[in-house]
């Protein structure tokens, strides 16, 4: 296993021209539309904001940002609702989604004097990443842009293609389709190779249907999310804002290594997440009679009956998760830990359990839980390794040479894992100092 510590003594500087805003190339319809339940969640309303890296072309490439510029205004005839504004009505705290002629997407246009190289592709620095993303800001009052984005041209000739893009809008899989309808567009395409569909009523507590299976299924196994919060664990550093980001490199070899240490059938998302979930435990040094809780997002795209359409980018997925006293999950063998996310992962997958976190969600939006991450005591995991990101649709570039996730440092709670083309999983993770100090140690998959 590897780390990748994100520091870099190459000075990365951007200059920005002006917001531009980017309008459908085609009339789309002026509307209003409504999002499902699990796109109302409170808590993943924000804007979800990804660096994707291109190499050099060996192509001539003239103008890389007009050519994304105006593929982006031929995506938005089949995505028009990411040229909408949103806002949470304040009758009932629902989001609503205005679509209107004349609106657009921001674009920005930017040239850094550096070359890729000499950052080392992001791989392993994060020198103010906040300049390669849009940060856009719309007026409050009109609800705020669901979408923008930013090309940065460097010396070398290669760029980078950062997007901020509404997680209540989209979920990974949504984001990967999109981005990749985009980028067939600049690759010459004249329409998408999966066509949109919108349909977020087939989500909607009202409409969602177990078909009978009430009786068949016992009562669902849901984590008290406020009696976690309550009795969560506490680290001796956190609060702090002196915190660091890392990608932890796990090759094919370390994951195998991993799996020889449990009996029963294991995936490599079961044992990686086990084995980083009690890493980060040991390493922030969580109080031991405190709450620590594992939550991770399972797609449900093809278990809801009927199986949404092709073509769904809305939010399908629920949460599973698992809770442990903090010493129990420091002390315990990575098997008993990997059968409670096994355990979890099965009964996420049931439809009583859908139409409960449908029900919860409803409630939330009505009083959210009074709970702040950051202390380190939850760890939300996000698996990108099947989102095709790494498909290559060659618009002059081929395809990406890496995927960096702009995580806000304040939220130490988010673990992402990601594809890693040599294989195995780059796994990102943000702990305070002291803690990722304290973290190789534990991640190490022959220290077990």
């Amino acid at each position: 296993m590897g780390s990748q510590g994100m520091s870099s003594t190459s000075p990365l500087v951007v200059k920005k021209s002006q917001v531009v805003i980017v309008k459908p190339s085609k009339p789309t319809p002026e509307v209003s539309l409504s999002l499902s339940t699990l796109d109302n969640d409170p808590y993943i309303e924000t804007l979800a904001k990804t660096i994707y890296v291109y190499a050099p072309s060996s192509k001539e490439v003239q103008d890389p940002a007009s050519l994304l510029q105006e593929a982006l205004s031929q995506a938005l005839v089949y995505y028009y609702p990411l040229a909408g504004k949103l806002h949470r009505r304040s009758d009932d705290h629902r989001l609503e989604l205005k679509c209107a002629p004349g609106e657009g997407v921001p674009f920005v246009k930017a040239a850094a004097e550096c070359t890729l190289s000499s950052l080392n592709y992001l791989e392993d620095m994060d020198a103010d990443l906040s300049q390669l993303v849009p940060s856009y800001e719309a007026v409050a009052s009109g609800g705020y842009n669901v979408l923008a984005l930013q090309v940065t041209v460097f010396a070398c000739g290669g760029i980078t293609l950062a997007t901020a893009l509404s997680h209540s809008l989209c979920d990974g899989f949504g984001a990967s389709q999109f981005f990749k309808a985009f980028t067939e567009f600049a690759a010459g395409k004249t329409q998408p190779s999966i066509i949109p569909v919108w349909e977020r009523h087939c989500l909607t507590s009202n409409n969602f249907n177990i078909n009978g299976q009430v009786e068949e299924e016992q009562a669902p196994k849901l984590v008290d999310f406020g009696e976690a919060c309550s009795s969560a664990a506490t680290s001796p550093y956190t609060p702090t804002n002196d915190m660091v980001c890392k990608i932890l490199n796990f090759t094919s070899q370390d994951i195998t290594h991993l799996k020889e240490k449990v009996t029963e059938e294991v995936t490599t998302l079961e044992i990686l997440a086990a084995h980083v979930w009690r890493a980060r435990c040991k390493a922030l040094k969580l109080s031991p009679d405190g709450t620590t809780l594992f939550g991770m997002a399972v797609g449900i795209r093809r278990t809801v009956d009927p199986p949404l359409r092709e073509g769904y980018y809305g939010n399908a997925f629920v949460k599973a998760s698992v809770a442990m006293k903090a010493g129990e999950l420091s002390s315990s063998p990575l098997s008993p830990v990997v059968k409670l996310i096994k355990e979890a992962k099965r009964e996420a997958l049931k439809k009583r359990y859908v139409s409960e976190q449908l029900k919860e969600t409803e409630k939330s939006l009505k009083l959210k839980v009074p709970c702040q991450g950051g202390s380190g005591a939850f760890m939300l995991l996000t698996d990108w390794r099947q989102l095709g990101l790494l498909d290559e649709v060659d618009f002059g570039y081929g395809g990406t040479v890496n995927i960096v996730p702009v995580v806000p440092k304040f939220l130490s709670d988010i673990c992402v894992f990601l594809p890693r083309k040599q294989g195995g999983v780059r796994v990102l993770v943000t702990l305070p100092k002291p803690a990722m100090d304290n973290l190789k140690e534990h991640m190490n998959p022959l220290s077990f």
